[in-house]
């Protein structure tokens, strides 16, 4: 998979393009643009130039809330998906290329995390302690991994008895070069989609959980922006819009970016050699 075959998709592109602006607003929040929690006397005032996203019940300016919301979603999506990344490829990986009786007993692992529901474990661990971020990550890496261990698996089944593999080894190449120069780099790209996909389901659950009282309100969540529109949707749209278009654009643009690099390698179709 070439940067030049990435600059291609458009897919790609679009979500990268996306991401930036989230990105953005990550920089400008830590910069120290907008106080997301301040109230003022301006209760529930249309968009402006003073307040271009207008502000909401309490006063609060709903451009610098969406903007800290990126910050909180991109804390929350990427960290989790990427320690997933890492421990479902060491797992897959040794579990396919090995096989055996190793094999049998990671995927006896994977298949018992795989049935517990994510977001019914999600939502007791934080109602018994609390709804940080840090700890919401740390479920949702622990729950995350399987998936990507189960795919990884299932490509390194299929690349082990290649006829490169068999070349590898006929000149003397280790399985841990076999693995590492070989098949880690013909699964990364499939993991790269799959990871893409898990931040968006993690956007997604926080803001799920936030919408329910359950989130970190020591942070600014689009989730409980939503849920606090609830009562005014008739009378103050921008409560709502704003932050609910912020909220399908980043997860929009997680998914181009999955699509982006799927296309790029063709990893719906077979493995490129």
């Amino acid at each position: 998979m070439s940067l030049r075959a990435l600059r291609r998709s458009r897919r790609f592109v679009a979500g990268l393009a996306f991401l930036a602006l989230a990105a953005l607003a990550v920089v400008l929040t830590a910069l120290g643009l907008g106080d997301p929690f301040t109230p003022s006397e301006t209760l529930l005032e249309s968009p402006s130039a003073a307040h271009p996203f207008g502000t909401d019940e309490l006063g609060r300016d709903i451009f610098a809330r969406v903007l800290h919301g990126a910050a909180t979603a991109l804390q929350v999506s990427f960290p989790p998906a990427l320690v997933a990344a890492v421990i479902g490829t060491i797992v897959g990986l040794v579990g396919g290329y090995v096989g055996g009786i190793l094999d049998e007993v990671l995927l006896k692992l994977i298949e018992l995390v795989l049935v517990i529901p994510r977001f019914l474990l999600a939502l007791v661990v934080v109602a018994l302690f609390g709804g940080s971020l840090p700890l919401l990550a740390l479920v949702l890496a622990a729950t995350f991994w399987p998936t990507t261990a189960r795919l990884v698996r299932a490509e390194a089944i299929s690349l082990r008895e290649r006829p490169f593999i068999e070349a590898a080894r006929a000149v003397g190449a280790g399985d841990a070069r076999i693995v590492l120069l070989h098949l880690l780099r013909l699964v990364i790209p499939l993991v790269a989609v799959n990871s893409s996909f898990q931040a968006g389901q993690a956007v997604l659950i926080e803001a799920g959980l936030a919408f329910l009282g359950l989130g970190d309100r020591n942070v600014v969540s689009w989730g409980a922006m939503l849920a606090d529109a609830q009562s005014y949707l008739g009378i103050a749209w921008w409560t709502s819009v704003f932050p609910g278009l912020a909220l399908a654009l980043l997860i929009l643009a997680l998914n181009l970016l999955g699509d982006g690099v799927a296309d790029a390698r063709n990893v719906r179709g077979r493995v490129r050699l």
